[in-house]
């Protein structure tokens, strides 16, 4: 019984450390095996969590969007909306989607995301529920951390000394790219300082709650000093700089406004970094002469991120309304940026100017409803108020979407698998907690007015636990 009550915990375990261990989830079979796990956590989902407001309304333009590309349409119209892309265009009816097949992938992923929130967003909303998502998430980045050291010595060879890379690049734990693993950390490390800064506060309280807070404390920094030290050697120089410039960003978010001692909190981050950096001091000096190299692009011989992006502003302004079809880049680049010797270009270094060229206009105007729709819910403003548990989740929330942002102005890392799961559990995990917060104010009106009444109170302490039972 506890078992199948629990069973969407074990099965989203076991996806997210099954597509870690097989290369980050990038083989066809790991994605079919994924898109099943996927289906058992959508039938065994009993009750979908309360939609944010703004959600709606997103994927209502992503589905708008996805049909308007893949219904064919006359050649007149298309020739209309994309002026640019006359040439490649098929007579007759047509869809304007250069590469159909790979739109479908594209959205059939897209559901997978949304899948994988809602089961964030349902963990989330309940007290047991959110402290074990980011378990979940620390422990897949520890694990992440510990492939990255096992493959250290493989050097540009092989990814987790098995597998040979053809693709350029440096390897760094089951990732065929170091920039990618940069992300997939940037993404698991904000869990585990969340979970520390609420086993700070738990600290506090006396009895068997500061005991279990204390084990927490060590527990989740030691997996925060690991990931940091794994951050440092894979020489990742984006990953470097996002995750400190996504930490600066997120500063507001960890404390309330009101006056509080910062220096404790100051000395354990410096500590960290101390500590992390003592780790990685013998890969610091290649690091440091790796970012004289900072817009070249491994793999793809005489070129740099400018000609890249460049070439992708030259294909946005084929199709400028409707973009050349989701998950067509590599198809469609071609025209204004062909193949340099044996190298083809298939990503534009940078996801925002790629999503541009695929979607257009209608795909920036769905992404930018994403964005506020998610800035909505984690306003500093409206996140002060909660409880400190919540505050640090939002916090953390924070500092993985901010580097992961950040980070995709110069790479594709959130192309890979399991980046991309892992930033859809983010997302739910915003979504989820704001269901909590809602609740909670109906409780609290519910309460009052059953004290009116002389009726008892229940009282919620909102602990972070590690284990507990979900009331979903």
């Amino acid at each position: 019984m506890e078992l199948h009550h629990n069973l969407h915990r074990w099965l989203l375990l076991v996806l997210l450390l099954g597509n870690a261990i097989a290369f980050a989830g990038v083989d066809p079979v790991t994605r079919l095996a994924t898109a099943a796990l996927v289906v058992v956590l959508v039938l065994d989902l009993r009750r979908p969590p309360e939609i944010p407001r703004l959600f709606p309304q997103v994927g209502l333009g992503f589905a708008v969007l996805a049909a308007i590309q893949l219904v064919p349409l006359p050649f007149a119209l298309r020739r209309l909306l994309q002026p640019g892309l006359r040439e490649v265009m098929a007579a007759g009816l047509a869809p304007l989607s250069v590469a159909p097949w790979a739109t479908l992938v594209t959205v059939a992923g897209m559901v997978i995301l949304l899948a994988l929130a809602v089961t964030a967003a349902r963990m989330a909303s309940t007290r047991s529920g959110l402290p074990t998502l980011l378990t979940l998430l620390a422990v897949t980045g520890v694990l992440l951390a510990v492939l990255g050291f096992l493959g250290e010595s493989s050097g540009p060879a092989e990814v987790l000394l098995m597998r040979p890379t053809t693709v350029g690049g440096s390897p760094y734990g089951p990732y065929v790219n170091k920039n990618h693993f940069a992300v997939g950390l940037e993404l698991t490390l904000p869990a585990a300082l969340v979970l520390a800064a609420a086993a700070v506060r738990n600290a506090i309280e006396p009895g068997p709650t500061r005991q279990r807070a204390v084990v927490i404390l060590l527990l989740t920094g030691s997996a925060a000093i690991l990931m940091v030290t794994a951050l440092l050697r894979s020489h990742s120089r984006g990953g470097i700089v996002f995750t400190a410039a996504a930490l600066a960003v997120t500063l507001p978010w960890w404390r309330r406004q009101r006056k509080s001692r910062r220096w404790p909190a100051l000395v354990a981050l410096a500590l960290l970094v101390v500590v992390a950096g003592s780790l990685a001091v013998t890969r610091l000096g290649d690091l440091e002469n790796s970012f004289k190299d900072l817009f070249v692009v491994e793999g793809i011989e005489g070129n740099t991120r400018w000609d890249l992006w460049q070439a992708t502003m030259d294909l946005i302004e084929r199709s400028p309304i409707v973009g050349s079809g989701l998950g067509s880049y590599r198809y469609a680049i071609g025209l204004d940026k062909p193949a340099t010797g044996v190298a083809q270009l298939g990503q534009a270094h940078n996801d925002w100017l790629e999503w541009t060229a695929e979607t257009g206009i209608l795909g920036l105007a769905v992404l930018a409803l994403g964005i506020a729709a998610l800035v909505q819910l984690l306003r500093p403003s409206q996140t002060r108020k909660r409880r400190f548990e919540y505050r640090y989740a939002a916090a953390g929330a924070v500092f993985a979407l901010a580097a992961a942002a950040l980070h995709e102005g110069i790479g594709f890392g959130l192309q890979t698998p399991l980046n991309a799961y892992l930033l859809a559990l983010w997302i739910g995990l915003v979504w989820g907690i704001s269901v909590r917060s809602s609740n909670a104010r109906s409780r609290q009106t519910s309460q009052a007015d059953d004290a009116k009444a002389g009726s008892p109170e229940e009282q919620d302490t909102g602990e972070l636990a590690v284990v507990g039972v979900d009331e979903a």
